[in-house]
This record gives C-alpha cells, sequence and structure tokens, in this order.
C-alpha cells in the first residue's frame, strides 16, 4: 500500500468514527454539556463572521419589506398594472442607479449616455 492509500483509508475510518458517535451522542446530557461548553467559541465565531451579521440583519430587513405597505400593493397587482409596475420602477431604478454610479466615474450600461 502506498501513502496515499493509508490516507484515504485512514480519513474514511475517522469520518465513519465521527458520524457513528454523532448519531450515537445525539439528545444526550453529554450533548448539552458540550453545547453549553462551547456556547462562548460560537458567540464569539457569530461576532467575528460577516456571513453571520449579514443573515441577521437580512433576515429581519426581509421580515420588514415583506410586510410593508408597498409591498402589499403590489402583490395585489394584476394584468397590465403589473407589468407597468415592474417596468417602471426597474427603468428608474436603473436610471438613477446609473446616474449615481456615473458619479463615481463607474457605469452599469456597455455604453455612455
Amino acid at each position: 500500500m502506498n501513502e496515499d492509500t493509508i490516507i484515504a483509508i485512514t480519513a474514511i475510518v475517522l469520518m465513519g468514527g465521527a458520524l457513528y458517535i454523532g448519531s450515537r451522542f445525539r439528545d444526550t446530557k453529554g450533548m448539552d454539556i458540550f453545547k453549553k461548553i462551547m456556547f462562548p467559541f460560537t458567540l464569539l465565531k457569530n461576532s467575528l463572521d460577516p456571513n453571520w451579521w449579514a443573515n441577521k440583519i437580512g433576515n429581519n430587513a426581509n421580515k420588514k419589506a415583506h410586510s410593508s405597505k408597498l409591498a402589499q400593493w403590489s402583490r395585489s397587482l394584476i394584468g397590465w398594472k403589473w407589468w407597468a409596475y415592474q417596468i417602471g420602477a426597474g427603468l428608474l431604478f436603473v436610471i438613477v442607479a446609473e446616474f449615481l454610479l456615473n458619479l463615481i466615474g463607474l457605469s452599469m450600461l456597455p455604453w455612455k449616455w
């Protein structure tokens, strides 16, 4: 056996053992103790992780945006009114964003105005 085969077998055995121990350890008193021991480390990890903060802020903003009067009104539109709202609001957004980007020397369009 060469070295790569031994490493692969060792990795498979370790992963299998970890899965077995995890399945046997789940919902036990030991897991509760482990969670309490790891709690400060989890808080530290979350406070330093920008993705955790983005998810936390995004979930709160999503709840507020989903229940806003504008969102409820736009969901009630049907037919040509929905299309007019989608195209009009999208076009207005692109124009404003392009103007603001042009102020700093950037563009999102392949041509200049």
